[in-house]
């Protein structure tokens, strides 16, 4: 039997406890990309799902189960076009980090991005969600499994 873990090192925010305010606050946050937005709603109305609420949305991440950091990481992608990863620790705290990249792996966009950068980015993105204020430093994420 082995055990492999790894680090998900970077900046960003520990978003467990975070909910969405409302459904009006999630539809706002996904118009900001409008082909992520596109497909929520396809996969939705595959579910047969024709007035979704928030929990509704959280499910179309059905791969990892991180809720909000996945939807935050794509609307910011589409949006902003910086890569931010949602990831989870051993204790199912969820994140949402940047991660740093080597110089011939990175983006335009993102050769130029500064920490107050980021953190405007994110607390953007998370304001249009909720009113409550989250911690954006600097992150070591481990996992395992």
């Amino acid at each position: 039997m082995s055990y492999t873990s790894w680090h998900t090192y970077g900046y960003g925010v520990c978003l467990t406890g975070m909910e969405c305010g409302s459904m009006k606050r999630m539809e706002n946050l996904l118009k900001l990309a409008p082909e992520y937005h596109k497909s929520v709603q396809n996969w939705l109305k595959e579910q047969g799902i024709a007035k979704p609420d928030v929990d509704d949305v959280l499910e179309f991440d059905r791969e990892y189960h991180l809720g909000l950091a996945t939807i935050l990481q794509n609307v910011i992608q589409e949006a902003e076009n910086i890569r931010f990863t949602a990831c989870d620790d051993c204790n199912s705290e969820i994140y949402l980090v940047y991660e740093p990249s080597y110089p011939w792996n990175m983006p335009e966009k993102e050769e130029n991005l500064t920490e107050e950068i980021l953190r405007l980015v994110l607390k953007k993105y998370i304001s249009i969600l909720t009113d409550e204020v989250f911690e954006v430093d600097y992150c070591s994420v481990e996992n395992g499994g």
